[in-house]
């Protein structure tokens, strides 16, 4: 469907520009879409991998936690839950990726510190301490890698319905139009072609008929 617009030749050139623009932002959409996806896999693989190891140093913890409470009880395991042994300062921050903002989480000031006795076996809970402090630290690289991950995806999203209406509204429109505005002023100039060459042939039937007078 082509727009409503006088077929004159300042609007067929106006209707020329926009389009060229219009295919060129196309063009340039279509290769940011592809490389958002690139960086896309890349993150699903790094999170995929940092997922492992997290939930590998998480069974390691547990497995540690258990033995813990196989040799110092249930209760002392309870005793020393209560108080938070680790301490941190988490902060966050902007950054861009792919020219998508995206928060930084920033650990720091990490600190693990004893808070029970040492009259019972304390190495399976020291072990199970330091395994649970790994994990925080990749849980929080974990927690900003998906979070850029759902960003880049929703560029990917937002690129796409771009590159959609693009391709099925605005283009198909400019080129209907642009087809439009040519068609008739071809057709213009086939007739007006056409008009001066029988206007030609009048005015040479009557130099021939003045002529012979």
């Amino acid at each position: 469907m082509s727009l409503r617009v006088a077929p004159s030749k300042m609007n067929l050139i106006r209707f020329k520009r926009t389009l060229s623009f219009l295919s060129r932002a196309h063009d340039l959409l279509e290769e940011k879409r592809d490389i958002l996806l690139l960086e896309v896999n890349r993150r699903i693989g790094e999170a995929t991998k940092l997922r492992g190891e997290l939930d590998s140093l998480l069974r390691e913890a547990y497995t540690k936690l258990d033995q813990a409470a196989a040799v110092v009880g249930s209760k002392e395991i309870e005793s020393a839950a209560k108080f938070p042994s680790t301490t941190f300062d988490l902060s966050t921050s902007k950054k861009k990726v792919m020219g998508v903002s995206v928060i930084s989480l920033n650990l720091e000031n990490l600190v693990r510190t004893t808070n029970y006795g040492f009259e019972r076996p304390t190495v399976f809970i020291d072990e199970a301490a330091e395994k649970f402090k790994q994990a925080l630290q990749l849980i929080v690289r974990v927690a900003e890698l998906e979070n850029t991950l759902i960003n880049l995806v929703e560029e990917v999203k937002r690129t796409q319905r771009r590159i959609n209406a693009l391709e099925q509204f605005l283009i198909p429109r400019y080129s209907a139009t642009v087809s439009m505005i040519s068609n008739i002023l071809e057709e213009r100039d086939r007739e007006e072609f056409v008009r001066v060459k029988k206007v030609k042939r009048i005015l040479e039937r009557r130099a021939e008929v003045h002529e012979n007078a």
